[in-house]
C-alpha cells in the first residue's frame, strides 16, 4: 500500500513539474538552442508546493483513509523538498540564462561596431593607396626614357597624359606616371 502511495506521488510529482514547466536535463540539452524561457517566474516554487499540498490531501482523502501515518507524510515531505530543490535550481537557471542572452546581445552589438569600423578603416585606406605619382620632365628626356624608368609604356605614359606620342615634351613639364 505505502509503495503504491509512493508510485502516485513520484508519478503527481512529474506531472506538476511538467505542468509547471520543469523539463528532464536530457530535454533542456535537446532544446538549449533557441529556448526562450518566461522571466517573472519568482512565484511558481510557492504555487507549485499549494498545489502539491492540495492534490496529496486530495488524494489521501479520496483513498478512502481519513488519516495520514507518519510515513505517508515523510514520503510527501521527502517529495515536496525535491521539488522545491528542483524548482529553486530551475529559477537560478532562469536567472543565469536571461542573463546570458543580455550578455550575448551587447557582444553582437560591439561586433557589429568592429565590424563596421573594420569596413570603413578598409574603405578609407584603399582610396588613399591610389596615390598619384608625377615626373617632372629634365633635359635630354623622352617618352620613351621616362615610361622605361618607371616600367610601364609608351602609349599608357601618353593615355595617362592625354598626349600623343609625337606631341614634344618639354622639361620641367610634370608628366603622370601612375595612378
Amino acid at each position: 500500500m505505502n509503495r503504491d502511495k509512493d508510485e502516485a506521488a513520484q508519478e503527481f510529482m512529474k506531472e506538476v513539474a511538467n505542468d509547471l514547466g520543469y523539463s528532464t536535463r536530457g530535454e533542456r540539452e535537446q532544446r538549449s538552442r533557441g529556448v526562450v524561457l518566461r522571466s517573472g517566474s519568482g512565484f511558481l516554487i510557492p504555487v507549485g508546493i499549494g498545489i502539491l499540498i492540495l492534490i496529496a490531501i486530495g488524494l489521501f482523502l479520496f483513498t478512502g483513509k481519513s488519516e495520514l501515518s507518519k510515513e505517508d507524510l515523510r514520503s510527501i515531505q521527502a517529495g515536496l523538498n525535491i521539488l522545491e530543490d528542483k524548482l529553486a535550481r530551475l529559477e537560478g537557471l532562469e536567472k543565469r540564462i536571461d542573463s546570458l542572452q543580455k550578455e550575448q546581445k551587447k557582444l553582437r552589438q560591439s561586433v557589429d561596431k568592429i565590424a563596421k569600423r573594420s569596413l570603413n578603416n578598409q574603405k578609407k585606406s584603399s582610396s588613399s593607396q591610389v596615390k598619384r605619382r608625377y615626373h617632372t620632365v629634365r633635359s635630354g628626356e623622352s617618352l620613351y626614357t621616362i615610361a622605361n624608368k618607371y616600367g610601364i609604356s609608351t602609349d599608357k605614359l601618353c593615355r595617362l597624359n592625354k598626349i600623343t606620342p609625337k606631341k614634344p615634351i618639354k622639361p620641367g613639364q610634370k608628366l603622370l606616371i601612375g595612378q
